[in-house]
């Protein structure tokens, strides 16, 4: 997709869902938290609902996926990798649009406005760091190749880190990524002050609060499951290593 038509279709919801704002009146009314509320009950965690409740960001923007061996390979095998008769594997880098809906305290991301619940586990403010890359920096370590790959019409990436794990996304120009970087750092702060107690006297939807406790526990299952997971392999990996220093196991009588 051209990024004409990425800023097309961005430019074009945002200004809907400010039209919509406009028509329903003060968030703050007692009327308006009250549906807001009953909406979002109904909608869960879908990026309809969402939107809904008058985000502080969102847009489309472009996730890249990255093998997980492959920031270490050669660059000749790199390049093997992007050929054309290899590229159907997906063992190169390749981007994915995602719609990123920035409300209260998570940074949510989902494949497209119609979908009925995040990708991968919401991104909570309080623990980012966020950052801006323009084409041509180098000081982005083992991840340089992404430029190589870079999406027709995109000049900037910007990175959201959270717990040793980081997220690239690419957008048109710098001035989209600065956007973003300063709506994600005014939430991150927003978040840590009201997580010290810090901002009693500042209104805060009521329909924030409800997603915050419904993206608190997707987190929490997400966690869950994860760290399942890492037991199970940590127990594979413990009864391979006693299988090989114990070496073959004796045979039968009746062997």
């Amino acid at each position: 997709m051209s990024t004409v038509e990425l800023r097309r279709r961005s430019n074009a919801a945002t200004a809907d869902r400010a039209s919509a704002s406009s028509r329903g009146g003060i968030i703050g009314s007692s009327s308006a938290a009250s549906s807001s509320t009953s909406s979002t009950r109904r909608g869960g965690l879908s990026a309809k609902a969402l939107l809904e409740s008058s985000p502080s960001h969102d847009g489309i923007v472009l996730k890249l996926h990255v093998p997980a061996l492959y920031p270490f390979l050669p660059t000749c095998l790199q390049r093997l990798l992007a050929s054309q008769w290899l590229n159907v594997l997906h063992l190169s880098p390749r981007w994915a649009e995602r719609h990123l809906i920035l409300l209260g305290k998570y940074c949510y991301r989902f494949t497209d406005t119609s979908a009925s619940s995040p990708k991968g586990s919401p991104v909570p403010m309080e623990a980012i760091n966020v950052r801006i890359y323009d084409r041509g920096d180098d000081d982005l370590d083992d991840m340089r190749f992404i430029w190589d790959y870079l999406p027709p019409g995109c000049s900037a990436v910007f990175t959201v880190s959270t717990f040793g794990k980081t997220q690239y996304f690419a957008v048109s120009a710098r001035e989209e990524a600065t956007t973003w970087i300063n709506s994600l750092r005014e939430a991150r702060q927003a978040a840590i002050t009201r997580s010290m107690g810090h901002a009693s006297h500042v209104p805060y939807p009521k329909s924030w609060e409800y997603y915050d406790a419904l993206g608190t526990s997707l987190v929490n299952q997400k966690n869950r499951i994860r760290n399942r997971l890492e037991e199970s392999n940590m127990k594979q990996m413990e009864m391979s290593s006693f299988s090989d220093a114990a070496g073959p196991m004796p045979r039968g009588y009746y062997g």
